[in-house]
């Protein structure tokens, strides 16, 4: 979530009053979780390709047989994209591939962090020309995506190709400490959602890039309500606020395998901010724009949509019958 706070950014144990005795075991895990990453990482660059996503295969099917909670959660989201219930055949099918590609994205993600030179030279740009022109504007840049694809395994990519810092927005938890060093080590400037909200806007005033996904509002501190996929939800109004209240434009974008090692990194044109004295409409209809973007986006690489956590979906008979209950 997004909040007006100056706190340190040290890692917290999210928003939530946590003893100093389960921070610390939380720190010693994150610490061991780091090392793992970066013995993972050693192996993983080293591993032939066809091995490695051989691997990711098995395991991919593992974790679907093992989790049938994250294919409950998966289901209940991929529903909305596939245009069936979340029962249908064609649900089920998808969220197998979403577990499978999650699979596939961990190995390269291994590959990029232990050779991220080679995964650099690999990727294929396009319509980057967008952001080297809201960057030279110097209005600051919102790099707006989803859970769509690898936004983890590109994490080295906006050190190389956007032309002014670029900080990037994360969850504030164990695994996110765990691979801090990573971001950082390839430039990235790490703000803990929780404490993100000024600092967004003052270093996106300094003309800096701020880089977050805005399909998650499970723990938004306000929301829009949008049209999204094939229904409506109240999304995380984050993305519109910084927006609005920096002045920034909010540049969309895609990061989409087209093989093993092989990743295609899309920027869409930029939608200019809302007026500053447009308030809550003025954010909606920013993010208006933007869920159309990523319904499109989601809709033609469904099987790419790793979004598990619970999205606040609209149900219109439920709205309906909420409406007719109340007095004329």
């Amino acid at each position: 979530m997004l909040r007006c706070s100056e706190a340190d950014e040290a890692p917290r144990a999210g928003s939530a009053p946590f003893s100093p005795l389960r921070i610390r075991i939380l720190r010693l895990a994150a610490m061991g979780l780091a090392r793992v990453i970066d013995g993972a990482a050693w192996v993983g660059a080293r591993l032939p390709s066809w091995l490695a996503h051989g691997l990711a295969v098995v395991g991919g099917n593992i974790q679907w047989a093992l989790r049938p909670k994250r294919r409950r959660d998966l289901a209940a989201n991929l529903c909305h994209a596939v245009g069936a219930p979340p029962a249908d055949p064609a649900v089920k099918r998808t969220v197998r591939r979403v577990m499978i590609n999650e699979s596939h994205a961990a190995a390269d993600l291994l590959w990029a962090i232990g050779r991220p030179r080679e995964f650099l030279d690999t990727v294929v740009y396009e319509n980057w020309h967008y952001v080297d022109a809201a960057a030279g504007e110097g209005r600051g840049l919102i790099l707006a995506g989803t859970h769509l694809g690898g936004w983890e395994v590109a994490t080295a990519i906006p050190g190389e190709k956007v032309p002014v810092p670029t900080n990037v927005i994360v969850a504030d938890n164990w695994i996110a400490w765990a691979i801090e060093h990573v971001r950082s080590s390839v430039g990235l400037r790490i703000m803990y959602r929780q404490a993100a909200a000024l600092r967004s806007v003052r270093r996106l005033q300094a003309g800096e890039a701020v880089l977050l996904l805005g399909d998650n509002s499970e723990f938004a501190g306000h929301t829009h309500r949008v049209r999204f996929l094939d229904s409506e939800m109240q999304m995380a109004a984050g993305v519109g606020a910084l927006a609005r209240l920096a002045g920034s434009p909010i540049i969309s974008f895609t990061i989409l395998p087209i093989g093993p090692r092989r990743w295609r990194a899309t920027m869409d044109p930029p939608i200019e901010p809302p007026d500053p004295e447009a308030g809550r409409d003025g954010e909606q209809a920013v993010l208006q724009q933007l869920a159309d973007r990523w319904s499109e986006a989601i809709r033609s690489n469904p099987e790419h949509w790793a979004m598990a956590a619970p999205l606040d979906w609209v149900d219109p008979s439920t709205e309906h019958e909420s409406r007719r209950g109340q007095p004329g």
